[in-house]
């Protein structure tokens, strides 16, 4: 089921080679920055600006998953970082835009966004990574803990890390 490991290796090389790249340009070229701002400026968080974009730790972390991980461990992580992570933006920013004042935490998380990460993330580990339900307790929460979490570190990053390792662990 789903790509040879060896077809999504290479494409996730590539897709991050080519994300470097764009980091690289974007720090030596003003021109390219700005018109890379331009065209992409609304799907990045104010932070990306200056700093590395979430995209290009997507990419990375959806690597190393796949790179250093078993394949219920990398599917559980990439289904985390890449459906249940984009499942909490979507349902703080829903809660935030019904409800005010609103409860958040640093950054703007969500008591809704967290239960969404969570929810999503049990969902798939358990039916697409094939982990009982007490391990994708475990998994989702981990994941959901590392978005959810106060710290600078891009949650691209963490939340695959931490549903990764949390994952390997189990499986």
């Amino acid at each position: 089921m789903g790509a040879p490991r060896r077809v999504l290796e290479a494409v996730l090389v590539l897709t991050s080679a080519l994300a470097l790249l764009i980091e690289l340009l974007r720090r030596v070229d003003a021109t390219i920055d700005a018109r890379i701002n331009r065209a992409f400026g609304s799907l990045m968080r104010e932070h990306e600006g200056k700093s590395i974009a979430g995209a290009t730790w997507l990419s990375l972390s959806c690597l190393g998953v796949v790179l250093l991980l078993s394949r219920e461990a990398a599917i559980s992580a990439l289904w985390c970082v890449t459906v249940a992570d984009p499942a909490a933006a979507i349902a703080g920013r829903w809660w935030t835009a019904r409800r005010q004042p609103h409860p958040c935490t640093r950054d703007g998380k969500t008591i809704a966004g967290t239960l969404a990460c969570g929810t999503v993330s049990f969902a798939g580990v358990w039916m697409l990574a094939g982990y009982p339900p007490a391990a994708a307790v475990i998994i989702a929460a981990a994941g959901t803990v590392a978005e959810a979490a106060p710290w600078s570190l891009d949650d691209n990053l963490s939340v695959a890390v931490a549903a990764g390792a949390a994952a390997q662990l189990l499986a």
